[in-house]
């Protein structure tokens, strides 16, 4: 019996698989995810669920989307991964349930374990917890984010009302594809049928993939190009401001979480949330006040000033260096970068090297497999000679010293490395 919630952590991780099976685990994850809701009665069907898929902003735009429907109604929100405490996946419209439920919930999970003739992943697990979470909780409505991918994603079993693509890039080209067209199909299959549909600012070849399979289920499609008028958006000190047009009806939003494609996040699950007549004032003062985890996530401390920022592709980096450069001067920033193995990090490297002059490489956490010593290798090639890069493997350390080398210091490239940093600088 799970009794805290430092028990139901250790319980998750007891199923992590193996290194090296992932993929063959891959191949059968819906029919053991649908005999795992099958025995828990269904929780996914006990409320009107919207999903998300795409390479970058599903947990920002999942989030803006769970706290603007949280103005008037009970909200879950499925988010991953975590960055600093487990409990940040499973919200109730971005705040914490009460430890109550989260144990409460473990504990029916645990006791429908003991039958199954299967053994499910951990994400498998964290899936299914949030829906029996959000069932007894007594939600009305999920925002649910997918992992990986959307075909074959454990979150790919629930009936959802709306669906929100986000811009593809190529990632995780061994499972998805090696092309934006192929990874679109991928997460297009999050589509079901007569549901709405919404796409944000995405490339010709993932929203022509989009239409068609929002045409081929008979679903109402809505993107950014199509419906999304006078888009403008600025990143000041204080807030960032975005303005556009919905059907007429002008928009112009300050928000806390900064730059363009957040500004574009907003926009779109604006337009969603308009067409599902689920939008109104209130949910556009709750969206101006949403702060997240690793979101250009701003601290002082000791005089210094950090940002931490969870972007890991190399669209995500370039706004996130054009977003640093409007706000903090780059040419007396320290950057602590690391990255999990499958990016690129040699683009994202180019565009680090192109802004800053002190570039601290390290390891992403302990979580997941990262190579520190051959980003550190490809950046002495690449970096000028009046640049400065080292190589600090233990990123706590790599902290340490970046504050010895400047006032400024942007940490960047993993999830995994933001929560061990952000652990220490809380």
């Amino acid at each position: 019996m799970i009794e805290s919630i430092d028990e139901l952590d250790g319980f998750f991780m007891s199923y992590m698989p193996q290194r090296g099976v992932t993929g063959k685990l891959r191949d059968s994850r819906l029919e053991r995810m649908e005999s795992l809701l099958k025995a828990l009665g269904n929780p996914e069907r006990d409320y009107k669920t919207i999903h998300i898929a795409g390479s970058k902003g599903k947990g920002t735009t999942a989030t803006i989307i769970a706290r603007a429907l949280s103005t008037g109604r009970k909200t879950g929100l499925y988010r991953s991964p975590h960055v600093y405490d487990l409990r940040e996946r499973f919200t109730l419209s971005g705040k914490f349930f009460d430890d109550r439920l989260y144990i409460e919930a473990a504990n029916i999970l645990e006791r429908t374990l003991t039958a199954l003739e299967f053994r499910p992943t951990t994400f498998e697990l964290y899936t299914a917890f949030a829906y029996i979470l959000f069932s007894i909780s007594g939600c009305e409505y999920a925002v649910i984010e997918t992992g990986l991918g959307g075909r074959l994603d454990a979150t790919n079993t629930v009936e959802s009302i709306a669906e929100v693509l986000l811009p593809v890039e190529l990632e995780h080209v061994d499972v998805l594809g090696d092309t934006i067209e192929k990874i679109a199909i991928e997460k297009s299959k999050i589509i079901k049928g007569k549901s709405v549909v919404a796409v944000s600012d995405v490339k010709d070849e993932a929203y022509s993939v989009f239409r068609k399979e929002a045409e081929r289920m008979d679903c109402q499609f809505y993107s950014f190009r199509d419906n999304i008028k006078s888009f403008y958006h600025e990143d000041r000190k204080d807030f960032s401001l975005s303005t556009f047009k919905v059907g007429g009806v002008s928009y112009r939003i300050k928000s806390r979480i900064r730059s363009m494609e957040i500004g574009k996040n907003i926009a779109v699950s604006v337009l969603l949330l308009s067409k599902l007549s689920l939008l109104s004032d209130e949910a556009i003062r709750e969206i101006e006040g949403i702060t997240i985890e690793g979101r250009f996530e701003e601290r002082k401390e000791g005089g210094k000033e950090i940002v931490l920022d969870v972007a890991h592709t190399k669209e995500s980096i370039r706004n996130l260096v054009d977003t640093f450069r409007t706000l903090y001067d780059p040419e007396k920033t320290a950057v602590i970068y690391s990255s999990v193995e499958g990016k690129d990090y040699e683009g994202i490297l180019s565009l680090l090297l192109s802004a800053f002059n002190i570039l601290i490489i390290t390891r992403a956490g302990t979580f997941k497999k990262s190579d520190p010593d051959l980003i550190y290798a490809k950046a002495l090639q690449m970096k000028r000679k009046d640049q400065m890069v080292y190589l600090i493997r233990d990123e706590k350390e790599a902290f340490s010293f970046s504050k010895t080398l400047s006032d400024i210091i942007l940490i960047t490239g993993s999830f995994y490395l933001i929560g061990e940093i952000g652990e220490i600088n809380d």
